[in-house]
């Protein structure tokens, strides 16, 4: 048991969705710590990320906006073509129309630094580095997380943050005497990133390319050693990523890249005890709809919107305390609110990545000629995927300044009085 004013959580992992947890509990008032295996905090590697609607409407609450307009390119055109380069699809993206707000693309690396630099020094002083989870402990009191250089951090809960390869995750399952999870994989992606103005064609940076062939596709926006990228990059050097440029013209001036398998599926339970998983750790989404750190962003917005109406109920209590079957109640209201979408979503990418790459031949016909024919990506975008975003939450007790609509109402509006700095431990 702990009282609301004690209450603690430790994040595990400090990438994109970490750093957002971060921001997340300052705003919430809840004491916190980040631990990240890298030495940087944002180091200067992966690819682009996609900012969606939902994600923008916690970044003008976080009062981030005006940074992220900064680095961030919105995306208003898709161009799709075959491996060759013929165009055979092109339209509008439909985000802003339906949502108010834009699909953007932004640098990891921006990404980061800009979660990190945004937050007060005090929460900055959080955040360790260099820290390579080897346990975790949970009892009726609380938890323990023990680094490899023999530092720990005491807590009341955890939240797993650290990707795909969770050791979180691993961890969770080994105190259920289960197997460590591993996802299905039947896809690897070439990423990396590099100046726009370097490219021997100049490119719009609004625009969005896709090439889509037999087992291959690519997107460009503006685990493997370098042998195997290089060969990888030898064996595709023909694959369009413009009407005009190659994979060959265009990885000349990548600073960075690698491979990765893109594992795909979502986890069995995502809570243990006092051990929850968010983002990549509890639902691998493929990359080809740009949904995975939006659905990270999500994933925090409603725990946190759980666990902070938990701590405020608890501080009002004469003698509020917080037990393990608050903390239980809590876990299972997240998964409930977050079961429903995160499938829908990992379906739909699951199925968008093979159509790219036309795995059968109704595939083929479908994506190169029903969808442009018939308009297929904006009927979904409006009547499918549209409506599903439309449902999104955001944090339920911060103001929403800028807040826009499109022709898909939001759902979720927060209260119009800014309740961030109601401090819970009070």
């Amino acid at each position: 048991m702990s009282k609301p004013e004690d209450f603690k959580v430790i994040v595990i992992g400090g990438g994109p969705v970490g750093l957002t947890a971060a921001q997340i509990l300052t705003k919430a008032a809840i004491d916190f710590a980040v631990v990240e295996r890298r030495e940087s905090v944002h180091p200067d590697e992966g690819a682009g990320i996609a900012i969606g609607p939902t994600t923008y409407r916690l970044l003008d609450q976080l009062n981030l906006l005006p940074q992220f307009d900064e680095i961030a390119t919105p995306i208003n055109t898709k161009n799709v073509m075959t491996r060759d380069g013929q165009l055979y699809n092109s339209y509008e993206f439909h985000m802003r129309e339906y949502h108010g707000r834009p699909i953007a693309f932004a640098h990891r690396h921006d990404i980061l630094r800009t979660l990190y630099i945004t937050l007060p020094a005090e929460a900055q002083a959080r955040i360790k580095t260099s820290k390579r989870v080897t346990s975790i402990t949970t009892t009726a009191d609380g938890v323990t997380v023990t680094c490899d250089d023999g530092s720990i951090e005491t807590g009341s809960i955890v939240i797993g943050a650290d990707g795909v390869h969770s050791k979180t995750h691993s961890m969770m399952a080994a105190m259920t005497g289960q197997e460590a999870p591993v996802f299905p994989s039947e896809f690897q992606g070439l990423f990396g990133n590099g100046p726009r103005e370097k490219l021997p064609v100049e490119t719009a940076p609004s625009d969005n390319w896709e090439a889509h062939s037999p087992g291959l596709s690519s997107q460009v926006f503006t685990g493997y050693s370098q042998e195997d990228v290089k060969q990888f990059v030898e064996e595709i050097k023909d694959l369009h990523v413009t009407s005009k440029l190659t994979i060959g013209d265009v990885f000349p001036h990548v600073n960075k890249a690698g491979l990765t398998l893109l594992q795909e599926g979502v986890v069995k339970s995502r809570s243990h005890e006092r051990i929850v998983l968010v983002g990549d750790a509890a639902s691998k989404i493929t990359p080809n709809l740009g949904l995975g750190y939006n659905s990270g962003v999500l994933d925090m917005i409603v725990l946190v919107n759980h666990l902070r109406s938990t701590l405020l109920a608890k501080s009002t209590e004469e003698r509020g305390e917080i037990r393990e079957e608050d903390i239980a109640n809590v876990f299972k209201a997240y998964e409930d609110d977050r079961r429903e979408l995160t499938t829908k979503v990992t379906a739909a990418a699951q199925g968008v990545v093979r159509n790219h790459t036309w795995l059968s031949w109704f595939r083929k016909v479908f994506d190169r000629h029903l969808t442009p024919a018939m308009g297929l990506e904006t009927w979904y975008g409006k009547s499918i995927m549209g409506p599903q975003l439309g449902k999104q939450q955001v944090l339920d007790w911060v103001e929403e300044k800028n807040l826009v609509e499109g022709k898909i109402p939001w759902t979720y509006r927060p209260s119009q009085v800014d309740l961030g700095e109601v401090d819970v431990k009070a």
